[in-house]
């Protein structure tokens, strides 16, 4: 099983931040906390949401972390060795170019653990998936092994394994290439939002697709309309991951849990402030595990994001869920160093070498 954590300051509930003592949650410590803890629990992913592309108007989000994504990413990469990092961008405030190689650097900085959440909100299907194979395009530049360093014959690179886009389409132009070698893991994970409704793009282009439900009922249909559309496009199962979003609220007791949950509800004001939808389970440490065993057999699920309520809450389902989980081995399996080892997807062939094993 799969788990990412869902990075806030203070939580995902927009009024947790009433409940600190300071603004410390603010700054970059505290945030590598959570994600130290994250990592220590075996977790596969962060997730930066960045309000899903929603710029700010006469508001301030207090369940947004107050850092450019990939700049955040970059930083928190080198204190935080395993767990990877999934950093949000939308296609509307970034040229493809220069967030090819925002992406391509992270990802060499991380050592391959790096992945964009595609933000796709322009209402055009061609313009964006012009745009996402322009990033994959761009982030083949470079084959594997193509930077040689030779000093004895003064080859810094193999320009045979260099490739330009040299793109011309209907909404972009890009010759290429970038300047930035290519991942240990081939390309950094492109990760897409799944929602009731049309998802053909993010399950054309998704690898690690997050599904946003607010009932137990719409997570399973959503995940059984995406299994079954990527089998209809030939996708391999070791192409994409399904994870769901989840919100836990975690008790001593269910009563407790109840009470806690309860005090924690969402407001028509709240879901405005915090655009990431999650289904809401409530229980013990134990419970909540049941719940996820019984959620990901049903949907064929590979695993959860989860967007703890409250800090308090966060730690309380890593120090009880999370050993629960890992007590019936459903946690724990995948090792490896790249955020595509984590998550148990391949690692992508370059154009030009799949090209060569086609030949006769």
């Amino acid at each position: 099983m799969i788990l990412g954590y869902s990075l806030t300051p203070f939580g995902h509930h927009p009024d947790a931040w009433q409940d600190a003592r300071d603004g410390r949650h603010l700054g970059f410590e505290e945030l590598l906390a959570q994600v130290l803890a994250a990592d220590s629990a075996g977790f596969a992913f962060v997730l930066l949401a960045d309000r899903m592309g929603l710029r700010p108007l006469d508001d301030l989000s207090a369940t947004a972390v107050p850092f450019e994504p990939t700049l955040l990413a970059s930083s928190l990469a080198t204190k935080a060795t395993r767990i990877g990092f999934i950093a949000a961008a939308s296609t509307l405030q970034h040229e493809p170019y220069n967030l090819a190689r925002r992406f391509a650097s992270l990802d060499l900085i991380g050592k391959g653990r790096s992945g964009w959440l595609a933000l796709t909100s322009s209402g055009d299907q061609d313009r964006e998936s012009e745009y996402l194979d322009l990033v994959t395009a761009l982030w083949d530049s470079f084959e594997d092994g193509a930077f040689l360093y030779d000093k004895a014959v003064g080859r810094f690179f193999d320009p045979e394994k260099m490739h330009v886009a040299h793109h011309t389409g209907t909404h972009f132009s890009v010759r290429g290439p970038l300047n930035v070698n290519r991942s240990p893991q081939g390309r950094p994970v492109i990760a897409q939002m799944l929602n009731e409704g049309d998802n053909a793009l993010a399950l054309r282009s998704g690898e690690l697709l997050l599904v946003q439900a607010s009932t137990m009922e719409q997570v399973i249909g959503i995940a059984q309309e995406a299994a079954k559309a990527l089998k209809a496009t030939g996708r391999a199962s070791a192409d994409a991951r399904l994870v769901a979003n989840i919100v836990p609220v975690v008790g001593a007791s269910l009563q407790a849990a109840e009470e806690a949950s309860e005090a924690l509800r969402f407001s028509t004001q709240h879901s405005t402030a915090q655009p990431l939808r999650a289904l809401r389970i409530v229980g013990t440490a134990r419970m909540i595990a049941d719940q996820l065993q019984d959620l990901a057999d049903a949907a064929h699920l590979d695993g959860f994001t989860i967007l703890s309520p409250t800090l308090a809450m966060g730690t309380r389902f890593l120090d009880g869920v999370v050993p629960e989980l890992k007590r019936r081995g459903l946690i724990g399996g995948k090792t490896g160093h790249t955020l595509r080892d984590r998550l148990g997807l391949t690692h992508p062939k370059h154009p030009a070498s799949a090209r060569e094993e086609r030949k006769p």
